[in-house]
């Protein structure tokens, strides 16, 4: 669990844009956009008694994507998730345990995800796998070296090659597998 809280720089921008008055340059004596304006930046401290809080876990990364046809337009191929959530489940309800816990311990009101509640539809911010690492070409797409079996100087050096999910963000396990490849290949 994380503090997600975030600055709001949307707000400070728009405030200093205003004082600036370049925003009156804009729109003018345009008295609607000045009055829409205003309570949108009046409105922005939304966040001030909030805390939203994130979660990572390890769930049964089973999920596959594909590419499939639209059945609103079948002439488009768009790509499709398709991830049964029964493995899963465990994992986000203990997150969601764990979000409730916190928020009645600190005298806060806990919202769920709708898309989690109502739904019960997985989301995920870190994709990875498709182009796994393995021994061969029995158990994996590229090599320690992230070179692709049989194709000699072929190189896959993203998300794709980690085969399972680590549990925290997994922007510096890639970082780190990426210089190790520019290293042995450079």
């Amino acid at each position: 669990i994380e503090d997600g809280g975030v600055p709001d720089l949307l707000a400070g921008y728009l405030q200093r844009v205003e004082q600036e008055g370049f925003l009156s340059k804009i729109m003018g004596r345009n008295a609607f956009a000045k009055r829409a304006f205003h309570s949108f930046i009046g409105s922005r401290d939304s966040m001030d008694n909030m805390m939203p809080w994130f979660a990572q876990g390890v769930d049964a990364g089973d999920g596959r994507l594909t590419v499939g046809r639209d059945w609103l337009q079948p002439w488009k191929k768009k790509l499709k998730l398709h991830w049964d959530i029964r493995r899963s489940k465990a994992v986000i309800d203990a997150i969601v345990a764990m979000h409730v816990k916190l928020s009645k311990a600190t005298g806060g009101v806990p919202l769920v995800p709708p898309t989690w509640k109502y739904l019960q539809s997985l989301v995920t911010p870190h994709p990875l796998g498709g182009c796994n690492m393995g021994n061969s070409s029995n158990n994996g797409v590229v090599d320690h070296k992230a070179e692709v079996f049989g194709y000699p100087g072929l190189f896959v050096v993203d998300g794709s090659i980690i085969p399972e999910a680590v549990g925290v963000n997994p922007s510096r396990t890639i970082a780190a597998l990426a210089e190790r490849v520019a290293d042995i290949v450079g």
